[in-house]
């Protein structure tokens, strides 16, 4: 096969136009250049383009990362065409350090990946920040692999570089939400343990007062029902539970059903009060009791489908 013998001429690859090419749907892709190979006129179709220095020089320069070629005392020996766009090289730039070149340093960046590569030859990558016209612009991920001659002695180092600043900045973002999402759930343990402080404290609460009125109120009005009328004695005793029930809710869920009113009837039908007497201690009239009584009876569901009556006392005895 024919060898190649067009020579690569700088400059042929062009500017981006919009209409030429796209990036993806995301925008994280985008051409930094529109690559064209072009050979020299005088370059025979169907040569050997893999024996050819020209093609080789072509195709580094067409490729969208950046590839750069340093000697071991960081002196930059070539460049590709994304390299000179995103640091603005427009001057003659070989043999300077790549520090100032890049960096518009006086020495080279800390951890360096080439160093590290010259130092230890083997390859390297690292992360770097890159600017442009004094700018920043964004990030840079280098891999730095050693050119080593045939005794095995370090050269060179070829730098490829790759534009990571959409990738980065998505990372960022994405930690961001993960440490927010973190302490939007130690905010959530911290109110759980809160509420399960304040749940013990308040069951510590009912259980106190329970006991307090098992051990102080009951045995007192006990005393009173044995001494005095206990018509009255039932009425408070009636008061005292419904104040002291929304804390210990020790009652049976079937007279929940009953109102304040229905509840101090039913207390006082469990002793065994008339309607007569409860309309008296209560200070109400016989018909209004007769309505509590059929009300209770209609929430307790004492009526039979057959029209059979539970004795309501008895009822109540066993469950008030």
């Amino acid at each position: 096969m024919k060898k190649v013998s067009g020579a690569y001429k700088e400059g042929q690859n062009s500017a981006i136009k919009s209409n030429q090419v796209e990036g993806d749907q995301f925008g994280s892709d985008k051409w930094v250049f529109n690559p064209v190979i072009r050979l020299d006129p005088n370059t025979e179709s169907g040569g050997d383009l893999l024996n050819s220095k020209n093609v080789l020089l072509a195709a580094l320069n067409s490729i969208q990362d950046g590839v750069s070629i340093l000697d071991t005392d960081l002196h930059v020996r070539y460049v590709n065409t994304t390299m000179k766009y995103w640091y603005s090289i427009s001057r003659d730039f070989v043999g300077e350090k790549c520090y100032r070149v890049y960096h518009n340093q006086n020495k080279p960046c800390d951890n360096c990946p080439i160093l590290n590569t010259i130092s230890k030859k083997a390859p390297h990558i690292g992360i770097m920040k890159y600017s442009q016209a004094g700018k920043d612009r964004g990030w840079q991920q280098l891999f730095a692999i050693p050119i080593m001659d045939v005794n095995e002695n370090i050269v060179g180092v070829l730098e490829h570089v790759r534009d990571i600043s959409y990738q980065y900045q998505l990372e960022h973002d994405l930690n961001l939400i993960i440490e927010k999402y973190q302490s939007l759930e130690r905010r959530s343990a911290a109110i759980s343990d809160l509420l399960a402080q304040r749940k013990l404290e308040r069951k510590q609460l009912e259980e106190t007062i329970a006991q307090n009125v098992e051990k102080f109120i009951r045995p007192s009005l006990n005393y009173l029902k044995a001494r005095s009328d206990g018509i009255e004695v039932n009425l408070v005793e009636t008061l005292i539970e419904e104040i002291v029930y929304p804390i210990t809710k020790n009652r049976s869920s079937i007279l929940e059903k009953l109102t304040t009113r229905e509840l101090q009837v039913a207390s006082l039908i469990k002793e065994g009060k008339t309607s007569g007497e409860i309309a008296k201690t209560l200070v109400v009239s016989n018909k209004t009791v007769d309505f509590h009584r059929a009300n209770i009876r209609k929430k307790l569901d004492l009526q039979t489908e057959t029209g059979e009556r539970t004795n309501l006392k008895t009822y109540l005895v066993s469950h008030l």
